[in-house]
């Protein structure tokens, strides 16, 4: 039997980690969760890594660095940035800035974080630490009540949730292997910390979706909350109807073309539940909108809530 969510029991994290194969929709689904999340009173923070500006772009915000940025409703918004996140990190250690100045602020350190294995990731989901963690570790009140990162796909995922561990067993002491000690407790607490993969009624998307979801469980071990399986076609014309038309002598492609998609997803949908018994997997429409992409977005929140609340829809 699969787990069941709750809206509210999902709130009550603090960082959901939204992942997914290229092409799924997951910047959008990790828009529509940060919606669903501040109507409900969160105050929220939307990540973007590797100085992406997907959800800038989706929301319309104008100017999205590397310090967050209220725009909506409770809602918030970052850009991570590797070479910000390095210059942050080391002024915590030697706290001069004309220091860091004098000996990393040049041409050479783009280079360095690029060519080091893994730097780039443990710079990144550290300073995702950061947004979670450093104001409850001061004793304060922590800014946002719930940070949604906006992951980068399956592959690039998965090195930032372990690269904290091959730290700790590459580092024997020092305040590089205490960090990730505490970046692996934020993030393999399954009350803190929930991942969301998002995938497609499609062959490629959904073996990647059971893969990643097996290594997020067993090789980073953090927690893995729902399945997102996104733009399933909408059931507009049954089989009884398709019968009806053939009856009428009534063949026309699109029809055709339009029952082959229904029934992939309905393929794919089933093949997802057989190998994901014990996932929870939340069924959102395809929607198609080609003026406004925060629409489909807003869609997807409500379809998302409703599944999660119990409401009919």
């Amino acid at each position: 039997m699969s787990q069941r969510w709750e809206l509210n029991g999902l709130l009550q994290r603090r960082l959901w980690i939204v992942t997914g194969k290229g092409g799924v929709g997951k910047t959008t689904i990790a828009a529509a969760l940060g919606m669903m999340a501040s109507r409900q009173g969160l105050k929220t923070l939307l990540v973007e890594t590797h100085g992406l500006s997907h959800l800038a772009e989706l929301f319309e915000v104008p100017e999205v660095g590397y310090e967050p940025k209220s725009f909506k409703n409770g809602l918030s918004l970052i850009r991570l940035d590797p070479e910000a996140a390095f210059e942050e990190y080391v002024l915590r250690q030697i706290k001069f800035q004309f220091l860091y100045n004098a000996v990393f602020n040049n041409k050479y350190v783009k280079h360095f974080i690029d060519a080091a294995p893994g730097l780039a990731e443990l710079l990144t989901i550290g300073k995702i630490w950061s947004l979670v963690e450093d104001e409850a570790r001061k004793g304060k009140k922590p800014e946002f009540d719930l940070v949604i990162v906006d992951a980068p796909s399956t592959g690039h995922s998965l090195s930032l949730l372990t690269v904290p561990q091959v730290v700790v067993d590459a580092v024997r002491v020092g305040p590089l292997k205490n960090n990730a000690q505490e970046i692996l407790a934020l993030i393999r607490d399954p009350l803190k910390t929930l991942t969301w993969v998002v995938t497609l009624p499609e062959e490629m998307p959904v073996n990647e979706a059971v893969e990643m979801e097996e290594k997020l469980e067993n090789q980073a071990k953090v927690a893995v909350g729902p399945i997102v399986l996104n733009s399933l076609w909408p059931q507009v014309l049954g089989k009884d109807s398709l019968q009806e038309l053939k009856k009428a002598k009534i063949e026309n492609p699109m029809v055709h073309l339009y029952r082959q998609r229904v029934d992939q997803s309905d393929f794919y949908r089933e093949k997802l539940q057989e190998r994901l018994k014990k996932r929870q997997i939340l069924e959102l429409p395809l929607i198609y909108q080609q003026k406004s992409p925060i629409r489909i977005a807003e869609a997807l929140c409500e379809a998302m809530r409703t599944q999660l609340m119990g409401v009919k829809p």
